[in-house]
């Protein structure tokens, strides 16, 4: 292993234990395509989806992957006229799962994040909630 995949597998540890205080579980992932997998692992098929403005979802293959599975897809961009985006919005709020992307993340296991859309505000539903950092 080069000391450089070394220094991020020992700092995702540090990370990983400190998210655990916090009552987060966290995995480290070597890859893109590892961490798709470990996604789909720990989501059950059936699964209703949602996300906030992530980008790395789409980079990473993860938006392609949950298309080609079996889940219920709730993609309040999809949305045509404000009525639909009302109720797609009114959906999303009780997903399943909602993805979003941590603007940071500390060795302590504090998420940053900025938010200008509400997103911020699904992270506090109850609900599962996986967050991204690459």
């Amino acid at each position: 292993m080069s000391p450089k995949k070394q220094y991020y597998e020992n700092t995702a540890k540090t990370i990983i234990a400190n998210l655990e205080k916090r009552q987060m579980k966290g995995w480290y992932c070597e890859d893109s395509a590892a961490a798709v997998q470990k996604v789909l692992e720990l989501m059950p098929e059936h699964a209703s989806v949602t996300w906030g403005g992530t980008m790395t979802m789409e980079e990473c293959g993860l938006t392609n992957a949950l298309k080609k599975g079996n889940y219920t897809l709730i993609d309040r961009l999809a949305a045509k006229t404000p009525e639909e985006k009302k109720d797609l919005f009114a959906r999303a709020v009780c997903a399943d799962y909602f993805f979003m992307s941590t603007n940071a993340i500390t060795l302590d296991g504090e998420l940053i994040n900025v938010d200008g859309a509400g997103n911020l505000a699904m992270t506090s539903t109850g609900y599962n909630v996986m967050g991204w950092q690459g």
